[in-house]
Parts: C-alpha cells; sequence; structure tokens
C-alpha cells in the first residue's frame, strides 16, 4: 500500500494534463511511495485519451471517472478510492516542487494538524497574465490567505491544497458536494470547528498560472463571489468583513451612477473616485519593479473586485429568493 495519495481533479485539460503528470511524478518519494489518483469530469477535449497514453508510462497512476464533474464530487470520488493514509490534493495548472510531498509530511509531523499547506507564487506570461500575477501579490485584491505570506508559519483559517489524514477526512464528511466553487476553505472551516487545526508555512511554495484574459478573471471572480454566499449560507460565523466589502462597491458605483444621473451631479461619483485613487496607489505600490504593468494591474484588481462583488449579491440573491441558477455551475476555465 502506498503512504501517499496524490488526488488531482481535472476536467478538459489536454493541453496541460501531461506536463502536470511528469511534475507530480518526479516527486522525491517519502516512505512507503505514494500513487497518483487524477479524477476526470468526463473531459471531451482529448483529455482521456491523454490519460490513458500516460498510464501506460507510469504503474502508479490511477484514473477514475468523475460525473459530477466539479471539483469537490471528484475529490471525494479520489479519497474513497485512495489506498493511502496521507491524502494530498494537487492542481493540473500548479507546478510544484520536487520535495512538496517531503514537506507537507515534515509540516504534519511538527504541528500535528490537521490540515497543512504552502502559498501559491503567481506567474505571469505575456502582459495580461503579469498584470493579473502582480495584482494578486495585493492584499487588497485577494485577501492574501493563500499568497503574499513571505514568512508566515502558524495556523490560519484555509491554505492551499491541503494534506490531510484519509481517515479524518472520511470522518468528516469529505468535500461538500454542493459547492463548485469555494469547497476548500469550507472544508477547512469545518475542520476548525470540530478542533482540528489548519497551518500554513510559506516554506513551501507552489507556482501558479492565473488567467491570460481579463474577461476570464471576471468568470473566475463571478463564480467565487457567488459560491462564497453558499458557504456563508452554510457557516455564517465564517463571514468576514473583506467578504462584504466587493458588494459594497458594486453598489456604490451602482447608486452614484443612479444619483448622477437623476441630480445631474458629478460629485455623486465621490466615493468611487476615493476607491480608485486607492487602487491606483496600491497598483503603484506592488508594480513598482514593473512600471509599464501598473495600468493593466489596477484593471485586475477592479475587475476581481467587481466580479466577486456582483458574483456575491447575485448568489446572496438567488439563495434568499430560492432561486437555482445552472450558470455558476460551469467552471470558469
Amino acid at each position: 500500500m502506498p503512504y501517499v495519495s496524490v488526488i488531482i481533479p481535472c476536467r478538459n485539460e489536454v493541453n496541460h494534463i501531461e506536463q502536470c503528470i511528469k511534475n507530480i511524478m518526479g516527486f522525491r518519494v517519502p516512505d512507503g511511495g505514494f500513487e497518483v489518483i487524477v479524477v476526470d469530469g468526463m473531459s471531451t477535449d482529448g483529455t482521456r485519451e491523454k490519460l490513458q497514453e500516460l498510464k501506460s508510462r507510469y504503474p502508479n497512476l490511477i484514473l477514475l471517472d468523475n460525473p459530477g464533474k466539479i471539483v469537490s464530487t471528484g475529490m471525494n470520488i479520489g479519497i474513497r478510492a485512495a489506498r493511502g493514509k496521507i491524502i494530498v490534493r494537487t492542481d493540473v495548472r500548479c507546478v510544484y516542487p520536487s520535495d512538496y510531498l517531503l514537506s507537507l509530511l515534515d509540516l504534519r509531523k511538527r504541528t500535528k494538524a490537521d490540515n497543512v499547506g504552502g502559498v501559491l507564487i503567481s506567474i505571469g506570461q505575456g502582459y495580461v497574465q503579469k498584470c493579473i500575477s502582480i495584482a494578486y501579490c495585493s492584499r487588497i485584491s485577494v485577501g492574501g490567505a493563500l499568497r503574499s505570506k513571505k514568512k508566515f508559519f502558524g495556523e490560519t483559517d484555509t491554505v492551499y491544497g491541503g494534506c490531510f489524514l484519509k481517515e479524518r477526512l472520511l470522518e468528516i464528511g469529505g468535500y461538500d458536494e454542493t459547492l463548485v466553487r469555494n469547497q476548500d476553505d469550507e472544508l477547512s472551516f469545518r475542520i476548525r470547528e470540530l478542533g482540528g487545526k489548519v497551518v500554513q508555512s510559506s516554506a513551501i511554495k507552489v507556482k501558479y498560472f492565473p488567467r491570460k484574459r481579463f474577461r476570464d478573471l471576471f468568470k473566475q471572480f463571478l463564480q467565487y463571489g457567488y459560491w462564497k454566499t453558499a458557504v456563508i449560507w452554510k457557516h455564517p460565523k465564517q463571514a468576514s468583513l473583506r467578504h462584504f466589502m466587493p458588494s459594497f462597491l458594486v453598489l456604490t458605483l451602482f447608486i452614484s451612477m443612479v444619483c448622477a444621473l437623476f441630480l445631474g451631479r458629478l460629485f455623486c461619483f465621490v466615493p468611487f473616485a476615493f476607491y480608485c485613487l486607492t487602487v491606483f496607489a496600491e497598483g503603484v505600490r506592488i508594480s513598482v519593479k514593473s512600471p509599464l504593468h501598473i495600468a493593466g494591474v489596477c484593471w485586475a484588481i477592479f475587475v476581481i473586485h467587481f466580479s466577486f462583488g456582483l458574483g456575491f449579491i447575485l448568489g446572496g440573491l438567488n439563495r434568499l429568493f430560492g432561486i437555482h441558477s445552472r450558470h455558476f455551475e460551469t467552471l470558469s476555465r
């Protein structure tokens, strides 16, 4: 039996799955070894054929189907099938250091935590992706829970990916299969509510490639905002002011436009102008080493805020009035 089961949920990743498998198969092997379980969400782009080809090269590669097509159902399928004592979640579009498993296991051993993980280091290739990756470094844009903690070690709300005892995951019911997004922080919240610990070490760094287009960034955070309301609806204690601030921005902009339309006064936009100045100052601060990206970084921050806030409002209204929208169930990659 392998000691660690690495689970990769995926769907329609034909252009990235081979590099991902090569990266993970290159991990330094922990005592007891590891297996890799890819749970495919019924891909239609050739990913399944590519996985069959890779399976002939890697005997410890296991392929499973995920009829639910989303991460939470895929993770639960993988957890139930895993032979390892330890479960490690990974993603197709991330790049991991070769000592990733060893570092996670060492962190678990030292902290006795129920869930341990590292931080995401965003990487950009091309102007737009570079702007988005710089914006990810700002606590103003994404909160910094998984990123921007350069020298952090200790307990936190959630971590990237996660490393767990399989027995513990089964005990608490695994991932919430009603969530298309935000399933990781919901799981971490339940762990902490049951007396467990979630520990993060910024020494464990994972490279992450964000969206390449602003419209894809908009779709991504629109979904994050929408599904965040589902988590808060289920766990009201998880709500914090930072979750509501983007929706305040959307409402402020809407109210300013309505007031300007009826009153004919530009001063109605003063609150929004103040916000824009704040974003510009932050964009300059985090782009100091790359001044050509300042405008794109500011726009990326605004897109993140506006889309999350709009999604949060729509999610809240849908749940308040019992409306079910299948539009937000389709992943935005």
